[in-house]
């Protein structure tokens, strides 16, 4: 079996959110982690203990609907209702996070409870079993967050994967423009097809993948290259700490299929979740990146629209958080329009 390793951790603290990514000894990321408002009210964490309230049972569902302190419903599976009632306090392992139109999932449990940063959380979530060698590199971070939004990913020796997720799975294709491998169709086409699904791990695991996956390889694809790849494609798997993996053989029509289960809420729907909000702490990233390359410089953040009622509803941290930061160097107005800018005076 492949061991899964992470070799160094790399964080950007920004105005009002914490961003890290975890990288492999290739220095390649492989997993990333957000916080914003220094945690408070955050979202259920995979692997996490919490107190909850049972409020409610799904006997169709088998489970029952549970609430935590932060008010955030976390849905639990019961073979049966195991003397439990409703109203009743209980304590619950996060198994998944929440995402796009699906509660978090929990898991009753007896474990004690624990006091520990977000980002130690998450070091032990993804497998960390000691302290990793964290560096503070804004640069770094801002690239692997921009590679985790994009749509598509250059492969190792040239060629590109586009990735493109819906309701019921991703979907992985390669492109094979500027690619010069030698050999034979066959040979080229197994080489292409493995770095697409090594590529492919790497992108499942650094944007918080799971469900189902579809890799359309490039043909040729004989017996034994089909029996090659679905090895190759466990030991990738495996490598990014992606295991147990369910993956088949390519099919007769050269499709690649894998299956993992949800625990991580995905970079996209975290995003997405609460836009304004988004906007509002990209914002002020930006304001940083300007702040620190002229460090005498007043500014202005100018809000409108949607964001300035972001900052309206998170008032107090994100002022404390710009005072932290710039101690009274920006000043924060309401736009006449839409557009929400930075000025520099």
């Amino acid at each position: 079996m492949t061991q899964f390793a992470i070799e160094k951790v790399y964080t950007q603290t920004s105005p009002g959110s914490l961003r890290a990514v975890a990288c492999d000894p290739e220095e390649r990321p492989v997993r990333l982690f957000t916080e914003r408002w220094g945690g408070a009210g955050d979202r259920a964490r995979f692997g996490a203990i919490s107190e909850a309230r049972l409020r409610a049972f799904a006997d169709e569902l088998r489970g029952a609907f549970c609430e935590l302190p932060s008010g955030e419903q976390v849905f639990l599976r019961l073979k049966s209702r195991e003397d439990l009632t409703e109203g009743q306090a209980i304590r619950l392992r996060i198994e998944s996070e929440a995402r796009f139109e699906k509660l978090a999932r929990g898991a009753l449990t007896e474990a004690p409870l624990k006091t520990v940063s977000g980002l130690t959380a998450w070091c032990a979530a993804i497998g960390m079993s000691s302290a990793p060698d964290v560096v503070e590199s804004a640069d770094r971070v801002s690239a692997a967050f921009h590679e985790a939004l994009s749509p598509s990913v250059t492969l190792p020796r040239g060629g590109k994967l586009h990735i493109e997720r819906t309701r019921a799975l991703t979907a992985f294709d390669i492109d094979t423009a500027g690619r010069k491998d030698k050999g034979s169709a066959g040979a080229r086409a197994l080489a292409i097809n493995q770095d697409a699904i090594g590529e492919m791990a790497r992108q499942i695991a650094v944007r918080g993948l799971g469900g189902a996956f579809v890799l359309d390889c490039v043909s040729p694809i004989h017996a034994s290259a089909g029996d090659r790849l679905r090895a190759f494609g466990r030991s990738a798997f495996e490598a990014m700490g992606l295991a147990p993996v369910r993956l088949l053989k390519p099919s007769d029509l050269g499709l690649l299929q894998a299956a993992l289960p949800w625990r991580f809420t995905p970079l996209e729907d975290e995003r997405t979740a609460n836009p304004a909000e988004t906007e509002l702490l990209d914002l002020m990233r930006h304001l940083q990146r300007e702040a620190e390359a002229i460090p005498t410089r007043f500014f202005t953040l100018l809000l409108g629209g949607r964001v300035w009622r972001a900052y309206q509803e998170r008032k107090s941290d994100a002022d404390q958080a710009l005072q932290t930061h710039f101690s009274g160097r920006v000043s924060v107005k309401q736009s006449a329009t839409d557009t929400s800018e930075v000025i520099g005076q």
